[in-house]
């Protein structure tokens, strides 16, 4: 059985290198994604920088917002005439004790 051929050599490619070593030094490149917002102190001199404390500051709310009392039904409507909802419910049982209850009620008009 003969030797088969070997794969041919792959091309050579030249990928330029990148280094740091070899950017330059002046002030022409500024790496940073952000401005400095505030300017550079003078010697001596204590500079303190925030953002804007207006920016995210919560309101008080209107004297026209009105909540409504207690937490909205769970139900929901499968079609024009089912809904499945969930209630609690609490109930004395005999001796006393109380019998908390999950129900999950399915309607159906008719």
């Amino acid at each position: 059985m003969p030797i088969a051929d070997l794969p041919p050599e792959p091309p050579a490619m030249a990928a330029p290198l990148f280094d740091l070593a070899q950017m330059p030094q002046d002030e022409g490149v500024d790496l940073r994604a952000i401005k400095p917002r505030c300017p550079v102190g003078r010697p001596g001199e204590i500079v303190v920088c925030a953002t804007n404390p207006e920016k995210e500051r919560m309101r008080p709310l209107p004297d026209t917002y009105e909540t409504a009392e207690g937490l909205p039904r769970a139900q929901l409507g499968l079609s024009e005439n089912e809904t499945i909802g969930v209630d609690l419910e609490a109930a004395t049982l005999g001796g006393g004790q109380v019998s908390n209850r999950a129900m999950v009620r399915y309607k159906l008009k008719f």
